[in-house]
């Protein structure tokens, strides 16, 4: 096969995506095998990991669905579906931002407890700050559209092409550690565990109220003819 027809039928675009997807596979699976074993430790520290684990468990297949979705900007179903995660996605990250600023200011049960490997470490904050870039932005297309310019779908495009590596790495790294985390209150009982499972429960049905809310409400957002 001619050079020229391979790379006519074979998109560089899905290569590149492909390439980064599996780097970000390889590099989670070294930061997993580099996790330190997890002991059960202070009851705090302990019950803000479970919650950690549960939000994690939810939001990985709506997540997935929101990516695929989103593959044609401006579709109905990925803005909705994002309006819906919105909850559980603040859940989450409220849960990991308490454990960062406890363990900075020194608590004696998270310091016990130690840091992240140092991969995860450095990466979590990136994550962080890349998904609220990411949802804010989309936020803003549905409910403004381009009243507000046009960069913010660059912006979100942007968030996103960083996100998702960034994401997959984190993911991989705690595939097997945050299932763990969400069946703990099963096999032994944690105190808090019903306030626990209310706010994981509570923020699906906030999301699903939250998307509901969005359905009578037409978005201004169309692609401009260059922005497909």
């Amino acid at each position: 096969m001619q050079p020229a027809l391979l790379f006519a039928i074979v998109d560089p675009k899905l290569v590149l995506a492909g390439s980064v997807i599996g780097l970000a596979i390889v590099i989670g699976v070294g930061a997993a095998r580099r996790l330190s074993h997890r002991e059960r430790g202070d009851p705090g520290v302990e019950g803000n990991a479970r919650l950690t684990g549960y939000a994690a468990v939810i939001l990985l297949i709506p997540l997935l669905a929101e990516t695929i979705t989103g593959v044609r900007p401006g579709l109905e179903a990925h803005a909705l579906l994002g309006f819906g995660l919105i909850p559980a996605v603040l859940l989450k990250l409220g849960s990991v931002s308490y454990r960062f600023v406890r363990y900075y200011a020194g608590d004696r049960g998270y310091r016990a407890a130690g840091p992240p490997a140092p991969l995860t470490r450095v990466l979590g904050p990136v994550v962080v700050v890349l998904t609220v870039v990411l949802f804010t932005t989309g936020v803003e297309l549905w409910l403004f559209g381009f009243e507000l310019g046009d960069a913010w779908l660059a912006w979100h495009k942007l968030a996103f092409a960083l996100w998702f590596p960034a994401m997959t790495i984190h993911v991989v790294a705690y595939l097997s550690r945050a299932p763990e985390l969400a069946i703990s209150d099963v096999r032994d009982r944690l105190g808090g565990t019903f306030e626990r499972r209310a706010l994981v429960v509570g923020s699906l049905l906030f999301g699903l109220a939250l998307a509901l809310a969005m359905l009578p409400f037409a978005s201004p957002f169309a692609l401009l003819p260059d922005t497909g």
